[in-house]
């Protein structure tokens, strides 16, 4: 399947009428994370030391060559991570939830180059540009005791200071379950918690040049690069003991964006590859 994209403009604090002010705490205690966020890579960053992300061997961002031979992989999952690099090495694509117009699960979510941050007083939303992805953070209550699994899973969160901790559980397996865009799978016992905070803008500015010359940068142009306030970044851990042999961590930085985007993805039934149109189930003859 291909992905058909078009581009337009939305009001989206406007469309969302029911999320208030920040009101449970103070405005001075409760970090201002709100308003669009820009990346210019799709890859996590590593953390400055421990087990980190599955990362590119091919250092091109067009080449999706997943390093496999990372030791956080259980055996099967190292296999899949193998599968899935073997294709790309040789030119092919594989399916990934976001050329599928698949639900973008966390933390593959992660990879948009645009994000919104809407905070409320119960309630924190995460809007992603891709797709119309919506992520629901219920500010300071516990998981249920059962949690029914979901696309984007059940998160929770509350304020430490000048960070949002956001821990989330329950994330559906689906045809296309994987962390990251290097195939890697995950299972029912994902566990992701998130540690948002504000940070330097220069600091922030270095790290976002880092990973584009680690992975190289999208054509968009989706940051606004004369913006010199401060910069979003979060730290997130993933425990997943039936893929990984350890919980591992990474980081994503944003920096302040341009007027926000929607970028709709529409099916297509033309092989982009073979250039041919796959079969689709029809009718010989009309049922009335």
């Amino acid at each position: 399947m291909r992905r058909v994209e078009t581009w337009t403009f939305a009001a989206l604090l406007g469309a969302l009428p029911l999320v208030l002010p920040v009101s449970v705490q103070s405005a001075s205690a409760v970090p201002d994370f709100s308003g669009p966020w820009g990346r210019t890579t799709l890859d996590f960053e590593p953390p400055a030391s421990g087990p980190g992300p599955i990362r590119n061997s091919a250092h091109i961002l067009e080449r999706l060559v997943g390093d496999h031979t990372n030791p956080i992989l259980q055996p099967w999952a190292r296999e899949e991570v193998r599968r899935h690099a073997e294709i790309s090495a040789r030119g092919d694509g594989y399916p990934t939830p976001s050329g599928e117009c698949w639900p973008e699960q966390p933390p593959y979510v992660l990879r948009n180059i645009e994000m919104q941050v809407v905070q409320g007083p119960n309630e924190v939303l995460l809007l992603y540009m891709t797709d119309h992805h919506v992520r629901h953070v219920r500010l300071n209550v516990a998981h249920p005791t059962h949690v029914t699994p979901s696309w984007m899973g059940d998160s929770v969160g509350h304020y430490e200071g000048d960070t949002l901790v956001v821990d989330t559980i329950g994330i559906k397996v689906a045809p296309i379950s994987v962390v990251d865009r290097y195939g890697t799978p995950h299972s029912d016992a994902l566990h992701l918690v998130e540690r948002y905070r504000l940070i330097d803008g220069a600091a922030a500015k270095r790290a976002a040049e880092q990973n584009e010359k680690d992975y190289g940068r999208t054509g968009e142009r989706l940051v606004d690069f004369g913006y010199t306030g401060k910069g979003l970044q979060a730290q997130f851990t993933v425990e997943d003991p039936n893929v990984f042999t350890e919980a591992w961590s990474a980081t994503v930085t944003w920096r302040r964006a341009q007027p926000w985007q929607e970028r709709v993805c529409a099916e297509n039934p033309r092989d982009p590859f073979g250039n041919i149109d796959p079969a689709i189930p029809h009718a010989d003859k009309p049922d009335f």
